[in-house]
């Protein structure tokens, strides 16, 4: 994976999270992974083409989803209602179409899917692509949560 277009990426994650959350946020040490399965209870996923294929998941525990949408929404959330993982799938969406607008402006030429949610424990994604993860951990007030960056160039 290229630096050029993943940092974009990790740095629009950071910066989001922290303007949402009104609180610094921090990413951890990046780690390869060899999937792009999440590993933990929220996954919010969305596709990347053009010039890379791949995809993006912000992924965390039922806990700190819930705190995600309490602190997006100004209100307490005790489960994941379909409101509250529309504010997930959203701040994940945000998260990438900022860096996607990067990205393009530096000339590259990504395109989004709309963002999918997932939920439950041991969650498996399996598609044709066989792509190693990037895994960032960002910590924020809300909680911890992990950005998995799969993404290869495209070839036409």
């Amino acid at each position: 994976m290229r630096l050029d277009y993943i940092n974009p990426i990790v740095e629009s994650a950071v910066n989001v999270l922290s303007e949402f959350t009104g609180s610094r946020a921090e990413r951890g040490s990046m780690e390869l992974h060899g999937d792009a399965s999440p590993k933990k209870d929220v996954a919010a996923v969305i596709g990347m083409t053009g010039e890379v294929e791949g995809r993006i998941i912000l992924e965390m525990s039922k806990d700190t989803a819930l705190s995600v949408a309490g602190a997006l929404n100004g209100e307490k959330f005790s489960e994941l209602t379909p409101y509250a993982l529309d504010t997930v799938m959203e701040l994940t969406n945000v998260m990438v179409a900022r860096a996607v607008s990067t990205l393009n402006d530096r000339g590259f030429t990504f395109r989004l899917t709309p963002p999918l949610i997932f939920t439950g424990q041991n969650l498996c994604f399996s598609s044709g692509l066989n792509i190693e993860t990037l895994v960032i951990p960002l910590r924020a007030s809300v909680g911890e949560m992990n950005l998995n960056v799969a993404l290869r160039m495209n070839i036409l």
